[in-house]
């Protein structure tokens, strides 16, 4: 039996080795291609996936969320001129800190309320609830309220791409209730949401929304 050359072993080792090297490099580049001229599909579909806003619909009550004070104010407006409710209640209690440097204690509340009356809200309809720090805080008060209530459906209004992590919350709390919840997003006045990937400030609110619904996911 003629005996194994080890130098030829070796060598179809090598080849081999390259062989999968090369195979992988082609691989990835070709991966790399196609995600460069799919960006603009997928760079929106991520956007997208957080946009979970519901079809306007009659309800009790609007919830407008503390923080964009000026986007949200606005956008409660423009939901009372829809006439789909004749009750709005603005929450968020810490005091932005551009008023707090001027000495102003006015609470996010009061700001969003105050943005709202001023796009044309009729200030007997804007309730300021001063309440909530965070989302999950903002949730149990307004849950409280609308039971003191006796409301059936509410809307809830923040940023559009908070609003699947707004869902995560809202909805767990107060379907026991037999409270249905809607969403709806108020846009952004500082980028378009439709390519956010073209602007810092949607660059800063879509990494920042996908951390704040993973902390979400793991704590509640």
């Amino acid at each position: 039996m003629p005996a194994t050359d080890p130098t030829h072993s070796a060598g179809t080792k090598r080849h081999s080795r390259v062989l999968r090297v090369v195979r992988l490099l082609a691989a990835a580049t070709l991966a790399c291609l196609v995600c460069w001229l799919c960006r603009t599909p997928l760079l929106r579909a991520v956007g997208t996936f957080l946009i979970t806003e519901d079809a306007p619909a009659q309800v009790d009550a609007v919830f407008v969320l503390g923080g964009s004070v000026h986007d949200r104010g606005v956008e409660a407006a423009r939901i009372h001129q829809q006439g789909l409710s004749q009750r709005f209640v603005f929450t968020g209690a810490p005091v932005p800190g551009a008023l707090k440097a001027l000495g102003i204690d006015s609470s996010e509340a009061q700001c969003t309320r105050q943005a709202a009356v001023m796009a044309g809200l009729p200030p007997e309809l804007a309730t300021a609830l001063n309440a909530g720090t965070s989302t999950f805080e903002e949730a149990v008060a307004l849950l409280a309220f609308a039971q003191e209530n006796g409301m059936d459906s509410v809307m809830v209004v923040s940023n559009r791409f908070h609003l699947r992590r707004i869902g995560m919350v809202f909805r767990p709390k107060f379907a026991p209730a037999g409270i249905t919840v809607l969403l709806h997003g108020a846009p952004s006045s500082d980028f378009d949401e439709a390519v956010w990937w073209k602007s810092e400030d949607g660059l800063v609110m879509l990494n920042n929304e996908y951390l704040k619904l993973a902390y979400y996911w793991l704590k509640y």
